[in-house]
C-alpha cells in the first residue's frame, strides 16, 4: 500500500507552544504526538480544500526556494498620517503584488531590546531610499515576502518608492543577523496563493466561516479572502523565516522528526552518510551547483561532514514518510561559502532519516 498522505511542507513548532503544551499536559509519547500532528494536518488540508486551495500547490510559498528571493520592506510609521499604518502600507503594497504569485506575508514592528544592536543591523543591511530618522527601531513597520523572482522584487521595490512611508528593503535571501532579528519579530499575516488570500481567525470560530482578522482589503484588489482557525494556520500555513537552531531550542526539529517517524533524535547523535554511488551521481548530475559552493573536490566523507556541520543552521521542511519504502525524509536548505567568491551559495539537501541506525543518508544535494 502506497501512503497517499501529502508532505507536510512546514511545521511551526518553533514559535508556537501548542504542541509542547499538548505533549506535557497529556504526557504523550512521541508516536502519539505523531498521530496528533498528522490529524491536525489532515484537518488543515481538508479545511483549505473547501476554500478552493489545494495544499499540495503551496510548496513554494511555504518552503525556502534556493532560486527565489526574500525581501523585507521597511516603513517609517512616523511618516504615515493614518493611525492604522498597517492598512495604509497594505493599500500601497497590494496593487504591486503579481496576481499569480504564491507567497507568504509576514508582518510586524521591529522590536528589539538592544537598540544599539538594532540600529547597527539597520545600518549594515538596509538598502535605503530615504533617511532613517528614527528614535526607536519599533518605529519601523515591516512586510516580509518570499518566493519572489528578481523582476517581481524590483517591481515591488520601485512601486513602493512613491509611497511616503517607504524607507527601503533588506534582502533576506540568505542568512544574516538581520534575518534572525526579523524571524523573531514578525508574525503571520497572510498566505497569498494566486487570487486567494488565506489567513487565520479565532480558534472558537468554525473553519467554514471566513473572517479577515488582519483587515487587508483583498476584495478591493480582486482577491478572495479565506480563513481557517489560527492554531492550524500557524502550525502548517505560516512561513518560517530561516534562522539557526540555538542550543535549548531544538523542540521544533524534534516535533518535525516525530511527524515523519514517531522518533526524535538529536542531530548531534546522528552520522551523515554519502554513499559512494550517491557521491558519484551528485558530482555528475549536480556538479555545477557543487562547484559554485566549493564542494566539487570533496570526498564523500568530507561532503558528509560539511552537511553535518551545517545541519543546525536552519530548520527542516518538506516532511514526508513513504510507506511503500518505509522511509522518512526531509529537506534542508544549506548555505555554503565558495572560497573563490566569498559568497553564500544555497543548496537544497534531501535526507533520509534512519533513527534505528542513528543515521542520515543523503538523497540529493543541488
Amino acid at each position: 500500500m502506497i501512503d497517499s498522505r501529502p508532505p507536510i511542507w512546514t511545521l511551526e513548532a518553533r514559535d508556537s507552544v501548542m504542541l509542547e503544551v499538548i505533549r506535557s499536559y497529556f504526557n504523550l509519547s512521541p508516536d502519539a504526538i505523531r498521530r496528533e500532528i498528522l490529524r491536525a494536518h489532515d484537518v488543515t488540508v481538508e479545511a483549505i480544500g473547501h476554500k478552493g486551495v489545494e495544499y499540495k500547490s503551496l510548496r513554494n510559498a511555504l518552503t525556502p526556494q534556493r532560486n527565489r528571493l526574500e525581501r523585507a520592506f521597511l516603513f517609517d510609521t512616523a511618516r504615515i498620517e493614518e493611525g492604522w499604518y498597517g492598512l495604509s502600507v497594505a493599500e500601497a503594497l497590494m496593487p504591486l503584488l503579481p496576481k499569480e504569485l504564491s507567497c507568504s506575508i509576514q508582518l510586524g514592528d521591529l522590536i528589539i531590546e538592544d537598540q544599539d544592536l538594532g540600529f547597527e543591523l539597520l545600518r549594515r543591511h538596509v538598502v535605503a531610499y530615504r533617511d532613517l530618522e528614527l528614535g526607536n527601531t519599533n518605529q519601523i513597520y515591516c512586510i516580509y515576502l518570499n518566493n519572489l523572482t528578481p523582476v517581481m522584487a524590483e517591481s515591488i521595490t520601485t512601486g513602493l518608492q512613491a509611497y511616503g512611508g517607504f524607507l527601503g528593503y533588506v534582502d533576506t535571501s540568505t542568512s544574516s543577523p538581520m534575518k534572525d532579528w526579523l524571524s523573531l519579530s514578525l508574525v503571520d499575516g497572510y498566505l497569498k496563493h494566486r487570487k486567494v488570500a488565506l489567513g487565520g481567525h479565532e480558534d472558537d470560530v468554525p473553519d467554514d466561516e471566513d473572517l479577515n482578522v488582519k483587515g487587508w482589503p483583498w476584495d478591493e484588489h480582486g482577491y478572495e479572502n479565506r480563513s481557517i482557525r489560527d492554531m492550524y494556520f500557524h502550525l502548517f500555513l505560516g512561513y518560517k523565516i530561516e534562522r539557526r537552531v540555538l542550543p535549548g531550542a531544538e523542540s521544533d526539529t524534534d516535533f518535525a522528526l516525530m511527524a515523519i517517524s514517531g522518533q526524535a533524535l538529536p542531530f548531534t547523535e546522528l552520522d551523515v552518510e554519502v554513499e559512494a554511488a550517491k557521491g558519484e551521481y551528485l558530482r555528475e548530475e549536480h556538479g555545477t551547483s557543487l562547484s559554485r559552493a566549493g564542494l566539487i573536490d570533496m570526498s564523500d566523507e568530507e561532503l558528509a561532514g560539511t552537511i553535518k556541520a551545517k545541519i543546525n543552521s536552519s530548520y527542516i521542511y518538506n516532511l514526508r514518510y513513504l510507506q511503500e519504502h518505509n522511509v522518512s525524509l526531509f529537506n534542508l536548505m544549506l548555505e555554503v561559502g565558495a572560497s573563490s567568491e566569498g559568497k553564500l551559495t544555497r543548496l537544497l539537501a534531501a535526507l533520509e532519516y534512519h533513527p534505528e541506525d542513528r543515521l542520515l543518508k543523503v538523497v540529493t544535494l543541488f
